[in-house]
């Protein structure tokens, strides 16, 4: 089990990862600046870090609820409903995570390229989705890592915002997917081909 210092040290690391562009939890293996143990011993939020410290799976349900509200504070995670109903729900599709890619797909136009092409600095398709929550996000980094267009989409999409912010997701929570991506890749193909 996970000490509240512990719990509070990879809340620090996660935040820091999902809202500063130039931190990489992984690159510093999850080390950021954080204050001593003595320090934390007086911390207010010290509560908060000891009731999650207790859950079986601490990390993954800052994790999940980060990715839902990067601004999410230890006391909403720690102790409201809502956050472990969101870890639930992340949990779910980590876990059918083919399954779901596959599924989802089929929103997806048959005209596979014209689901990432930028016209008149518009987002893509596949953006479109996830943003309308038609998509999750684990399908559209899957897409975006068999596709390779996030380059492509930062040029073209440059001076918008609400695009920016999906970039970066996508790009901080990539690391954090671990799926077989030969076997994404041949559900893309047989999807597509079939398409055709």
């Amino acid at each position: 089990m996970m000490s509240a210092y512990e719990c509070y040290k990879e809340y620090v690391a996660l935040k820091q990862h999902f809202t500063n562009p130039q931190y990489d939890y992984f690159k510093y293996n999850g080390k950021a600046r954080v204050q001593t143990p003595s320090k934390f011993e007086t911390d207010k939020d010290k509560l908060f870090y000891m009731k999650l410290a207790k859950h079986e799976d601490p990390k993954n349900v800052i994790v999940a609820n980060l990715l839902e509200n990067n601004k999410m504070w230890i006391r909403d995670i720690a102790y409201k409903e809502e956050a472990y109903r969101t870890y639930s729900q992340w949990l779910k599709r980590q876990q059918s995570l083919m399954y779901m890619f596959s599924q989802e797909l089929n929103k997806l136009d048959q005209e596979f390229d014209s689901n990432f092409k930028v016209e008149n600095h518009k987002q893509p398709k596949v953006m479109k989705l996830y943003l309308r929550k038609e998509i999750s996000l684990e399908t559209l980094v899957m897409l975006v890592d068999s596709v390779r267009c996030i380059s492509y989409w930062s040029k073209k999409l440059e001076y918008d915002p609400v695009a920016e912010e999906v970039l970066l997701k996508i790009q901080k929570y990539r690391p954090f997917i671990n799926y077989d991506k030969e076997k994404a890749k041949k559900i893309l193909l047989d999807r597509f081909s079939d398409a055709g």
